[in-house]
């Protein structure tokens, strides 16, 4: 059977004695994103179009057949089993220097994705402050013609009663003192998850760096991994599959349709960008 992608990768750059750094400093792409393609973590990358673009790239400074890299690629998305292609070994299977610059165009820096973000702000802000104006004017507008139509004087002292804005804060209240659940550490200190799909669907589970499953999982047929430091799960649909985090039922994964991609340690639920 045929390495996964990830694994494919991750031997080629440590048989040329290559660490993410050094690679990253070579192609310009975020050692994050590196990781992400050699654990078939998918959907860390920004999109398909610069998944292909890392992968190609990756692929030639590596001195590995891109052609390949993108059938094992193209087959692991789509829950299909990896089809090896014989092809002839490199002639110069020396380690590239790691100075050379990429031939594609560096993906944008933090900073740039954060001024991004900014960017987008005051229009939000301004339709918050506009909803919350028009509210407070219909409850004045409404309390007005209240008081002019509808009171009859009283000379009895009158309980203050909620207003509208009291009544609508309370679930709000409510819902912020709820308190959230504790992460179930086990005894051994390792962390162990249990899905169990209720439709056809397609997921990925990897367990330090190893992938334990990868395809389209069966309904009521139970996936397990279990990790002493990493395990990560991606799927494209996280409405589809119930989670059990070291015997505890978790709900759902995710949303119906929604992109999931949730890692854990031993201490609990955690990112990629921790590690």
């Amino acid at each position: 059977m045929s390495d996964a992608l990830g694994l494919w990768l991750r031997r080629a750059r440590e048989t040329q004695q290559l660490t993410l750094e050094d690679v990253e400093k070579a192609l310009r792409i975020r050692r994050r994103y590196l990781q992400a393609l050699e654990v078939s973590d998918y959907a860390a990358l920004p999109g398909e179009i610069q998944a292909r673009g890392f992968l190609r790239n990756y692929a030639r400074f590596l001195n590995i057949s891109v052609e390949e890299a993108l059938a094992r690629y193209d087959a692991e998305i789509q829950g299909l089993p990896v089809q090896p292609r014989s092809h002839a070994a490199p002639k110069d299977v020396r380690p590239p220097a790691v100075e050379r610059p990429s031939r594609f165009p560096p993906p944008p820096s933090q900073e740039e994705e954060i001024a991004s973000m900014r960017r987008g702000i005051p229009q939000g802000v301004l339709l918050i402050l506009l909803g919350a104006l028009i509210f407070f004017l219909v409850v004045a507008l409404g309390s007005f013609i209240w008081l002019q139509f509808f009171s009859q004087p009283d000379t009895t002292v009158q309980t203050p009663q909620p207003t509208a804005v009291a009544t609508m804060l309370t679930p709000a209240v409510e819902e912020a003192s709820s308190v959230a659940p504790v992460f179930p550490l086990s005894a051994d200190g390792k962390i162990r998850v249990r899905l169990v799909a209720n439709e056809h669907a397609w997921i990925s589970i990897s367990a330090d760096e190893n992938i334990v499953f990868q395809g389209i999982a069966e309904p009521n047929v139970p996936l397990e991994a279990e990790a002493g430091e990493l395990l990560i799960v991606a799927t494209g649909n996280g409405g589809a599959f119930q989670l059990y985090v070291n015997g505890t039922d978790w709900g759902l994964l995710g949303e119906q349709g929604e992109v999931v991609r949730r890692v854990w340690g031993p201490q609990g639920e955690t990112s990629l960008e921790e590690f």
